[in-house]
């Protein structure tokens, strides 16, 4: 492969819309690979919402080869531990990670979204990143591909990739026009399946000596799932004594039916007051209730969002390609979410890395590199989810299934299953290609899983 020489003009250009963890990762990879890019984000300001997430051993070698490891570090604590408790308090059983670490030498990190949002957001220089562009529509033909925004204007790239969540308006309108030509597989035309409602937030400072967990070095994580009553609720620790926590609502209407209406990580006026009483005086194990937390969290970093999940068939068609959840939505559990998002974008890049010339790659070319990225992620996403729902079923179920999941997880699944399951898993640690940054080393007994050599590369 033949780079172009310093100072040459961009080869091709790629505007990536949506500037959330998967979109902001997408543009630093971009950028380490000396790949022209544009971040184009519908908000005025930008600012994540959300509660904890997670980052696991899939994606920290990735954080290592960029050089973020340490800093990730500071505002992060090593997670290791699941602790699921009934109402009662009476604890049901213990998720474990802690065994891994040595397998994959790395120890999962939780951590407030915002402080995650705000990392990546600093390695990302501020004049590629457009506010304030709310899409419309997009078009395409053999040679570009245009975003039409609410603001009048309208923005041209060789690529566009969308990273705009849940909701997405590229998907939308990619589907539509798909649609129109008889094109779209019809499982992307059905509606994404509601699980529940939730309420999250972060608190400010607590008082340790009330809370001392606080003071530990790892994060406590506990889920309590509620009795009689259609929720469930769970916390983590975080750097600065703070607690992100959040209460789920089991929905009654499941299949097809959505709410996307509402949107996916908003603040809205008044729902720290419009919290039902009872939900305040869920307990935790911690000491207290839900309603300590509430009141000591800030009304703007309280959000209301509904659950969905769905895995899309269609991720690219001609010069347009989808990573996150604009293409795979999974249930917020243990931060796959972002996980994938974040996977997504290093197996894209290394995609597009490869057809990266003198001249700008034919169409072609693009489709190769998209259908490449698709052909090793989508197996990944299908695995995912199952994970995802199987892993919500256990620490927040509250079907008389979810129970027997439970029991059959804590008390009857052999414990050589779960570990050789986990480590499968956590044997998937792709990292950009060393063509454009030094890879890191091995940090584990169990190597990663090898990385593919691009079929596009020339």
């Amino acid at each position: 492969m033949t780079l172009p020489p310093a100072g040459a003009e961009p080869p091709f250009s790629v505007m990536i819309i949506g500037a959330g963890l998967g979109g902001l990762t997408m543009a630093i990879l971009l950028q380490e690979a000396g790949i022209d890019y544009q971040v184009y984000e519908r908000s005025s300001e930008v600012r994540a919402l959300g509660s904890a997430t997670n980052l696991g051993p899939n994606v920290l070698p990735l954080f290592e080869q960029l050089g973020l490891l340490d800093e990730l570090y500071t505002i992060s604590k090593p997670s290791s531990k699941v602790n699921v408790y009934r109402e009662s308090m009476r604890r049901i059983g213990i998720i474990d990670y802690e065994k891994y670490a040595k397998q994959c030498g790395y120890v999962s990190r939780s951590m407030a979204r915002p402080d995650l949002h705000a990392l990546l957001l600093s390695r990302v220089p501020k004049e590629k990143v457009h506010l304030g562009k709310k899409v419309l529509s997009i078009e395409q033909d053999s040679d570009k591909v245009s975003i039409h925004c609410a603001d009048g204007s309208t923005h041209t790239g060789d690529i566009l990739i969308g990273s705009d969540g849940a909701y997405s308006k590229v998907r939308h309108s990619l589907y539509e026009d798909m649609k129109s030509r008889g094109i779209l597989p019809k499982a992307d035309d059905e509606k994404l399946t509601a699980w529940h409602m939730s309420v999250l937030g972060i608190t400010g400072p607590m008082d340790p000596q009330k809370y001392p967990v606080l003071l530990e070095p790892g994060t406590r994580y506990e889920s309590v799932i509620g009795k009689d009553k259609p929720n469930t609720w769970r916390y983590f620790t975080i750097p600065g004594n703070r607690i992100c926590w959040r209460i789920d609502h089991h929905l009654a209407y499941k299949n097809g039916k959505s709410a996307a209406n509402l949107p996916e990580w908003g603040t809205q006026s008044r729902i720290k007051t419009d919290i039902p009483e009872s939900w305040h005086n869920f307990p935790i194990p911690i000491g207290g209730t839900m309603g300590d937390l509430i009141k000591n969290t800030p009304e703007d970093t309280i959000s209301k969002v509904v659950l969905e999940e769905k895995l899309y068939e269609t991720w690219h068609h001609g010069r347009v390609v989808l990573i996150g959840d604009s293409c795979h939505k999974m249930l917020p559990n243990s931060g796959r979410g972002a996980v994938n998002a974040m996977l997504d974008a290093v197996i894209l890049t290394n995609a597009l890395f490869s057809i990266t010339g003198r001249e700008k790659p034919s169409s072609e070319k693009i489709a190769g590199a998209f259908e490449e990225y698709y052909q090793e992620r989508y197996p990944h996403a299908v695995a995912e989810l199952e994970r995802s729902r199987r892993m919500a079923r256990v620490v927040a179920g509250q079907s008389w299934f979810d129970t027997v999941a439970r029991k059959v997880f804590f008390c009857l699944m052999p414990e050589r299953f779960q570990t050789d399951s986990y480590s499968a898993m956590l044997t998937y640690r792709p990292q950009l290609s060393a063509s454009i940054l030094p890879q890191v080393p091995e940090r584990g007994t169990h190597p990663a899983q090898p990385q593919r050599v691009s079929k596009t590369c020339s």
